[in-house]
């Protein structure tokens, strides 16, 4: 008689909405009184008024690994809210002080380049792959539509938010045998195919990011009143040289090529110009991708 090895227990799998830009770092653009910050949809043009983060600027499972039975996991959403609860600490301490000593500036470089490698999407497309990957091993062509298709795949626990298109499905139907194996072997042949298995990744490629923005030269500025906005994409999708970005209601920050010796001296905020708000809120509208957010009704106009 054949004897099987008992499964660990089942990892804690409770979340599937997954906060994109955390939520206590949307709540630092609200104005002193109100409930939360004010949200604008870009794509629909809805406006919100003051209200708390709820679900906005999230995604259904977007950061969910899972373990070696291949049952889904919150390991990764908890580790990166824990990141970012303690980075959240300097950018606090600095909001408080209108300073960033050297403690909070680590911190803030880590918040941002966590977020830069946190997209979505920057590993959607790969991800999108890997639901290829995983029909073609499973053999999933013979459904005869998406929505048995879609249930295949989450009966089996490891694709649970799984939504194969119409679209998607067709071209899954279509495609030969010999297409979906040489599909397969792009994919393991693709440069960092691992992140199919290890979204974890995330974490660290962010330690590299954050020491580049460390060797940036760093401008901090205040408005008079609350004026700054955020978006679901506050830092640029791809880190360089030069950037600008708000980092509460009243302060906001300018990355630049160093053009002088770094030191590790506090930096302090000088008042901001309306041009200079103007232009950082630009930016940061600019790289939205659905909500922005900030402390006061003119986010509505944005």
């Amino acid at each position: 008689m054949l004897a099987f090895m008992p499964l660990n227990p089942a990892p804690k799998f409770e979340k599937h909405t997954h906060h994109v830009v955390p939520a206590a770092w949307q709540k630092r653009f609200t104005s002193a009184g109100d409930a939360g910050p004010y949200y604008r949809n870009v794509i629909t043009q809805e406006n919100l008024n003051a209200q708390g983060p709820g679900n906005k600027m999230s995604e259904e499972y977007a950061y969910i690994v899972f373990d070696e039975y291949f049952r889904p996991s919150d390991r990764l959403e908890d580790r990166l809210s824990t990141l970012e609860a303690k980075a959240i600490q300097g950018l606090d301490r600095t909001i408080a002080t209108s300073v960033i000593d050297a403690l909070a500036r680590v911190d803030i470089a880590y918040l941002l380049a966590i977020q830069a490698c946190r997209y979505p999407d920057q590993f959607r497309d790969r991800l999108n792959l890997g639901r290829y990957l995983a029909i073609a091993l499973k053999h999933y062509s013979s459904c005869p539509d998406a929505a048995t298709l879609n249930k295949a795949l989450r009966s089996t626990g490891m694709l649970p938010g799984a939504a194969i298109t119409a679209t998607e499905f067709e071209r899954l139907k279509a495609a030969s045998e010999e297409n979906l194996a040489n599909e397969l072997e792009q994919i393991l042949d693709a440069h960092g195919y691992e992140a199919y298995f290890n979204p974890e990744l995330i974490i660290e490629a962010a330690y590299p990011v954050a020491m580049h923005l460390l060797g940036l030269e760093w401008h901090l500025i205040e408005s008079v009143a609350p004026a700054f906005i955020l978006s679901d994409r506050p830092v640029p999708m791809r880190i360089n040289y030069g950037f600008g970005i708000g980092l509460s209601a009243r302060l906001g920050l300018r990355l630049s090529k160093p053009t002088t010796v770094l030191d590790d001296l506090p930096i302090n905020a000088v008042k901001a110009s309306r041009a200079e708000i103007d232009a950082i809120n630009q930016e940061v509208r600019g790289r939205a991708r659905q909500w922005i957010c900030g402390p006061g009704a003119f986010v509505h106009n944005l």
